[in-house]
Formats: C-alpha cells, structure tokens, sequence
C-alpha cells in the first residue's frame, strides 16, 4: 500500500511538470541548436574539408620534401595529372593546384649545363585558384609558408656549400655529407628555436569554443532547477506532511520524479544532439559523472526549497548562474582556473572531469557529498515544518 502511494505521488509529481511543455521544450531545443550551431560553425572552418591538388613534375627529393610539408599543414592533399588540374578546379574538386615544375629544387642544374637557378627560382611553382576564394588562399598560404621555409633552408646550404668551393670535394658530395650529418643531429634532438620580435598585434576577436558536453551541464541544471520549483507546491507539501509518514513519502517521491525528469531530460538532449550531429564525441565515464551531477543539482534543489516559495527563484537562479560561470560551462574559462578554483562548484566538477582535468576530490566522493547533503536537506525541511506549525 506505500508503494502503491509513493508511485501514485511520483506520477502527481510528474504531471505537474508536464503541465509546463514550454519549459521542457526550452530546455531540450536550446542545447540542440546551440550545439548544431557550433557544430556547423566548426564544419565550415574545418582545415581538413579545405582541398588543395598538387602536379609533381620534379619527382626529386625536393618536391617530397615540399609535398610532406604540405601534407602536414592540416590540409587536405592529394596528387592529380596535369590534364585533371583544370577539370578538377572547374568541379570544385579541389580548391587550388600547385603545379611543382621538373627544375624544382634543382641547385645543382649547372652541373648539366643548364642555367643555374636562384634559390627564389628553385622554389617557384604555377599555381591554379580554386572558385572558393577564401579556400584558395589558404591553398596557397599553405605553400608559400613551406617554399619558404625550404627556400631559406636552401640559402643556408648555399652558404655552407660555398666554403667546400676550391676543395677536392665536389658540391653535390658536400650536399650528401651535409644532408647526412642533419639527419644525424635530428635523431639526437637538436632543434632550431625562433623568437620574433615587433610583430604587430592582431586585434582580431578569438574564437570561444564551447564544448557540447558543457551545453549539456548547463542545461541540465536549469532544468533540474525549474522542475524543482514546479513540483514544491506549498499547499501540496502542506496537505501530504500533515499525515503520518508524509514528509518522508514528499520528498521520496519529490526526489524519484526529478531524477526520472532529469535523465529523461539528458538521454533526449543527448540522443538529438548525436541523431543531428553524428561526429560527436563523448568522453569517457560521461553517463557516470553526468548520473552524479544530477545528484548534486537535486540536492541544490532540496536546499533552495529551505527558502520561502515567493522569495527562492532569484537568489537559486543568481547562485546556479555563478556555479555555471565559475565552473566554464558558461563561458569557457582557462584550464588552470577551473583546476585551481572552478572544480569545486558542481559545475566545475563535471567540466573538469569530462574534460580530462585532475579534480581533488574523486567520483565517489562528490556522490558520497551529494547523498549526505540530501540527507541533512530532509532533516532541515522537516526542522523548519514542525517550526512552522
């Protein structure tokens, strides 16, 4: 027969917040978009859906070298013929083709009595734009930043091939030494290190990314907030805790109904957040420490409810937006301070275990806290009842 009744409030407690189709809507299609918005947003800056085409003529160790840099660069290349480079622009195969001619690279040309070459010379290619203007010029930035790179490393081994000049040694064995002796001084580590000083500043806006799983916090806990508000009906509460073993059977079943809600909520929010964007990522452990955060924001729940009905949605809505703010699901904050300061806000917490960061206390922990804290809110709603009586 108690069963029968918690599962008859439950219900009750569930019916008032499906009373209320606007606010779950809110909460459901917000987090949606937002994260379909971000989610198109870092589609059309993608590197990789960027399309660059080269033509190697030269099919020496420079054009590899040159074809590796590119291929580094976060683009994506691939080697077509010269009879498909215009075709392949007309499609929007590709957004750009760099066309590496046979001299390229070739410092020692003069050797096969052709005219030597500059090193400006030995690093010039033909270069084909795409019809995506802004996509062809990350093409052939992408090239100019390797030609230069190769083009400097060249006047360098000029420069050190110039004191061999008047030697038994021909340049091209020097060049092979040189070559050798490099690879050999990579393998142990050695590196170039550049400072650059003067630069001018960039004053453009930087771009804030959001993760989803934090669209997800944030939503969740307005939403466990609102539906805690919803269901704290005062004449309610008043009618089931004047009988006997009413209080424990209100918040059982006030409890029960907001953790059926929130992780219907979370399951919906998440299941169209992956049916509208099927890249997405989950980190690991997300259910679990999503399942503890529920338990947190149920227990802030219970403790806003302590205050007086006409006087608890400002000062819970101020708290939940200073937890959300420190604790970067509102805005994305530095890792060193959500480590340092944001974890230890509910909000905090979460990010910073679904982002990978050391947080001091571990998951247990925080559902241990949260359980106990529940325990002292019914012990404190039932003290503030018998004072109101």
């Amino acid at each position: 027969m108690r069963l029968k009744c918690l599962l008859t409030l439950i219900r009750l407690k569930l019916s008032m917040m499906v009373r209320r189709p606007f606010m779950i809507a809110f909460c459901l299609v917000m987090p949606v978009l937002m994260s379909l918005f971000a989610g198109s947003t870092l589609a059309r800056n993608d590197l990789s859906a960027v399309r660059g085409g080269y033509v190697d003529h030269a099919k020496n160790e420079s054009s590899m070298e040159l074809i590796e840099l590119l291929e580094s660069s976060g683009l994506y290349w691939t080697e077509i013929s010269e009879d498909e480079s215009e075709r392949a622009i007309a499609t929007d195969t590709v957004d750009g083709v760099i066309i590496i001619p046979a001299h390229y690279g070739d410092r020692f040309a003069t050797d096969r009595k052709v005219e030597k070459l500059s090193a400006d010379t030995e690093a010039a290619a033909k270069y084909l734009p795409g019809k995506n203007a802004i996509a062809s010029d990350l093409v052939i930035e992408s090239f100019l930043i390797s030609a230069l790179a190769m083009t400097r490393e060249s006047i360098l081994v000029d420069d050190l091939l110039t004191m061999a000049d008047g030697t038994s040694i021909s340049r091209e064995e020097m060049y092979a030494r040189l070559r050798k002796s490099t690879e050999v001084a990579r393998t142990e580590g050695a590196s170039l290190k550049l400072e650059l000083h003067n630069l001018q500043e960039d004053h453009r806006a930087q771009i804030v990314q959001i993760p989803d799983f934090a669209v997800e916090i944030l939503f969740l806990s307005i939403f466990s907030l609102l539906a805690s508000l919803m269901i704290a009906d005062p004449a309610t509460q008043q009618r089931l805790r004047s009988i006997d073993g009413g209080p424990l059977r209100d918040y059982l079943s006030s409890l029960t109904a907001l953790a059926i809600a929130g992780v219907i909520q979370l399951s919906l929010m998440a299941g169209l957040t992956e049916l509208i964007i099927p890249g997405i990522n989950r980190p690991d452990g997300y259910w679990l420490v999503m399942a503890v955060f529920l338990l947190l924001m149920l227990t802030f729940g219970q403790l806003v409810s302590l205050m007086p009905s006409e006087q608890r949605f400002v000062p819970a809505s101020l708290v939940l937006f200073i937890f959300a703010l420190i604790g970067g699901t509102f805005i994305r904050l530095p890792s060193a301070f959500v480590e340092r300061v944001g974890q230890y806000t509910p909000h905090g917490w979460a990010f910073a275990r679904l982002s990978g960061m050391q947080t001091t206390l571990p998951l247990l922990a925080v559902a241990g806290i949260g359980f106990a804290l529940l325990i002292l809110s019914y012990v404190l709603q039932t003290r503030c009842h018998r004072l109101m009586k």
